[in-house]
């Protein structure tokens, strides 16, 4: 796969006017939602959106994407490298930081200088010595109601985020939401469809049962459970046994 290309520096510039580096900014991130669009047709991928993340925000260097699902703790689910993964790590420690704002309260969070910055004091001296980054930016990620995320950048560099940084990060932290959010939709509907069919699976079992010993609905389920049970085999390996050879396993010796 193609690295992505970054955006123009020259977007820094305020030398062609705003409105020429508003229209050259928007060409670019179409260009870039397209690369990532051919580059996986069939869905981006979590991974690619991280370094997607970084050839479109400029100052970028690395980038994460976190979780938090519920009431279970935070994790990062993608990262272009190890590093973010050690900066997070002492956020989720300490509970502070960007990333940890970013999933709890707040749209955007940034830290021009972590060795230095007061929101944080605790875990920006720490990240800071201990892994070398010194800028970071955090966007929530709208996801569902138990599901929260960001999109965290980072740089070696103090003041790596300046204003119109932070705009295009905002611009691809709502794409990357939308991109994860179809994620997550593909996903129910796997494990809807995948409960879907094994339903099927242990109403035809149910059937052959039913019919073969005479019995009701209850007692051929139970059938079918108890066979599960004695053998710690899953339900629908049992009604796919019973499909194929039209009885329960042998029971007398347990798997």
């Amino acid at each position: 796969m193609a690295r992505p290309r970054p955006l123009r520096s020259a977007l820094a510039s305020e030398a062609g006017g705003g409105d020429e580096a508003l229209n050259e900014l928007a060409g670019q991130m179409r260009e870039l939602v397209m690369a990532m669009a051919k580059d996986q047709p069939s869905g981006i991928k979590v991974p690619r959106i991280v370094e997607f993340a970084v050839a479109a925000v400029p100052g970028a260097q690395h980038a994460a994407i976190s979780m938090i699902r519920g009431s279970e703790k935070p994790e990062t689910i993608s990262a272009t490298d190890d590093l973010p993964l050690q900066v997070d790590a002492i956020q989720y420690e300490l509970n502070e930081g960007p990333c940890v704002q970013a999933l709890i309260r707040s749209d955007l969070v940034w830290s021009d200088d972590l060795s230095n910055d007061d929101q944080w004091p605790r875990f920006g001296p720490r990240a800071a010595q201990a892994t070398g980054i010194r800028s970071m930016a955090s966007y929530r990620l709208f996801l569902t109601e138990d599901q929260r995320g960001s999109l965290n950048l980072y740089s070696a560099k103090p003041q790596a985020f300046d204003t119109l940084s932070r705009g295009v990060g905002a611009l691809f932290a709502a794409y990357a939401s939308l991109t994860l959010l179809n994620d997550i939709h593909q996903n129910k509907a796997m494990q809807l469809e995948r409960a879907l069919e094994s339903n099927r699976e242990i109403g035809i079992a149910m059937g052959i049962l039913m019919a073969r010993h005479l019995c009701t609905t209850e007692q051929a389920f139970g059938m079918l459970r108890s066979a599960s049970q004695h053998t710690n085999r899953k339900l629908r390996d049992i009604a796919t046994d019973v499909q194929r050879t039209g009885s329960l396993p042998d029971l007398r010796t347990p798997r």
